[in-house]
């Protein structure tokens, strides 16, 4: 039996069934499209939100690279520090090396004109035999070459019971004259009898009293006098490496032009001393 042949069944009913079953489905597409258009939507941020995460990574790989280049030019930065670090240091080296070469230049001058000016003093020494000029070449050596202002020249004399030191020469210094001093006697004295130089520094000498300089002058092995300096030039406050030189040198050859021009004087002339050798 149909529901057509239902006496139960309402016209109505089927109408109300086929109005709700439209309904239904038109809900159900309205929704599916509503669903449709919201996922498009979504879909489309997606996209969107996709579209900006590519151009924000291509951003970062830009970044990254300009990173790397930057880091690229800090370690080059960091390359050219060191080498100009390095060059610097060569320069200062090759400075340090030129400033030795100028000082080691000037101390071969100064050598050289140290060695000239002894050879001058020992030809200077040695070109008179007479006492008087061998006494004035002493002097002109002290003064221009040492830088003397006041100094005397003592002489040994024989003495009982021991040899005693008297001024022959003395320059700017008249209190000298006619002073006797004792064979290791005082800083002369002491300077003949032990042959060793005397040196004072000179303002501690003059405050005592004493002399700044006593140089034995030294003839084979015995001290025949000694050199005296009790005051220097103005313009000179101490003693320099060339003074002591000039000290070795006047210990030893005034030391023989005085004693050769002694020699002389009690020969009288060349020709008699040239004698004394007759007997060799």
């Amino acid at each position: 039996m149909t529901a057509k042949d239902d006496p139960k069944t309402d016209p109505d009913d089927f109408l109300n069934l086929a109005a709700k079953r439209e309904e239904f489905l038109e809900t159900f597409f309205r929704k599916g499209a509503e669903l449709t258009d919201q996922l498009l939507q979504e879909l489309q941020v997606f996209r969107e939100r996709i579209a900006a995460l590519e151009e924000e990574n291509n951003d970062l790989r830009l970044q990254l690279a300009s990173d790397d280049a930057i880091r690229d030019l800090l370690t080059r930065v960091r390359e050219l520090e060191e080498e100009r670090q390095s060059l610097r240091q060569s320069t200062t080296d090759m400075v340090g090396e030129h400033n030795n070469y100028t000082a080691r230049f000037a101390e071969m001058e100064r050598e050289l004109d140290q060695m000239a000016n002894l050879y001058v003093a020992s030809f200077q020494l040695h070109a008179t035999l007479d006492a008087a000029e061998v006494l004035s070449v002493i002097e002109q050596m002290l003064v221009q070459f040492i830088g003397a202002a006041e100094f005397a020249i003592f002489l040994r004399r024989e003495h009982a019971p021991h040899p005693v030191l008297q001024p022959v020469h003395v320059f700017h210094c008249d209190r000298i004259r006619g002073v006797t001093i004792d064979w290791n006697d005082g800083p002369i004295g002491e300077a003949a009898a032990t042959q060793v130089n005397y040196i004072a520094a000179p303002a501690d000498a003059q405050r005592h009293g004493l002399p700044i300089a006593c140089i034995p002058m030294i003839f084979g092995r015995d001290a025949i006098g000694v050199i005296v300096i009790y005051k220097l030039l103005e313009q000179k406050t101490d003693f320099v490496d060339i003074d002591f030189e000039l000290f070795k040198l006047l210990a030893q050859h005034s030391a023989a032009a005085i004693v050769g021009a002694g020699l002389l004087a009690r020969c009288g002339n060349v020709p008699d001393s040239l004698n004394s050798f007759a007997s060799l």
